[in-house]
């Protein structure tokens, strides 16, 4: 499978990782870096549960998803692994690795609330930030670090067209939170925001069509601000997208847990 989203030269690893797959595994990643096996196999069981064709709850071997992905299992290892840090799977002793279950409706709302702590802050610190960047003269040229986080931000905030994958829309959602986290200066802040983001692949996958334009816009919203250097302007930005993005997320969360519960769980790749 193949499922690249646009960016900027701002990706981490693990994002560069999630772009996709080219035959033989010759795929690069941005700057032009030979990508590893291991990324290869991540980008692709990574689809996989996001599409929900590993669904949750599914038993995952390394033998097993070996065979069936044609890779050897030493990739296959690190990129469960790496799946494992992200959150969208577990790892029980003597049982292997299955794909995490849907969050509980509690377990719903305690993310949100926590993103409505933590994201809006992240926003703010990127905004003041680019105002202690811009103050010491950073952005006087074009090619600063502060221009280049500007161009990326920009980037990241603009969503796939109605009816794309819904890998790439997933992919470029999480791109923007992750972008603007990054942007915070806070290791600590950005590494809760991602932890948190990884429980939301799954609810991404059931956002309906025609709320991307209105998430694309509050992205550009909170973009902008920051870029404008005014830090409670982006702060109110941000809150204001987690709140409809929640009512937007509790629709999916339904839709997900409703087609989880009528179909049945693809064990396949653990024989």
């Amino acid at each position: 499978m193949t499922a690249r989203a646009t960016g900027a030269g701002s990706r981490t690893p693990a994002e560069d990782a999630a772009a996709g797959r080219r035959p033989g595994g010759e795929a690069r990643a941005a700057g032009g870096a030979k990508r590893t096996l291991a990324d290869d196999a991540y980008a692709e069981l990574k689809a996989r549960i996001i599409r929900s064709e590993l669904a949750p709850g599914a038993k995952l071997s390394i033998d097993g998803m070996a065979k069936e992905l044609a890779f050897s299992q030493t990739p296959i290892r690190e990129a469960l692994a790496r799946l494992e840090s992200e959150g969208l799977l577990a790892r029980r002793p003597l049982s292997g690795y299955t794909v995490e279950p849907l969050l509980s409706a509690a377990e719903f709302a305690d993310l949100f609330d926590l993103r409505m702590m933590l994201e809006p802050l992240a926003a703010r610190r990127a905004a003041e930030r680019e105002s202690e960047l811009d103050a010491r003269g950073a952005v006087a040229a074009t090619g600063s670090a502060a221009f280049e986080e500007a161009a990326a931000l920009l980037d990241a905030a603009r969503t796939p067209e109605p009816g794309a994958d819904k890998l790439a829309f997933t992919e470029a959602d999480r791109r923007f939170h992750d972008t603007v986290a990054a942007l915070s200066g806070s290791v600590q802040i950005a590494r809760a925001i991602r932890r948190l983001d990884a429980h939301l692949h799954l609810h991404r996958a059931y956002i309906a069509p025609e709320s991307i334009g209105e998430t694309e816009a509050e992205h550009l919203a909170v973009a902008e601000a920051i870029i404008a250097r005014k830090p409670l302007a982006a702060e109110t930005a941000m809150r204001r997208h987690l709140e409809r993005s929640r009512v937007r997320h509790a629709a999916a969360f339904t839709a997900a847990n409703a087609e989880a519960t009528a179909k049945p769980k693809r064990a396949k790749a653990s024989r």
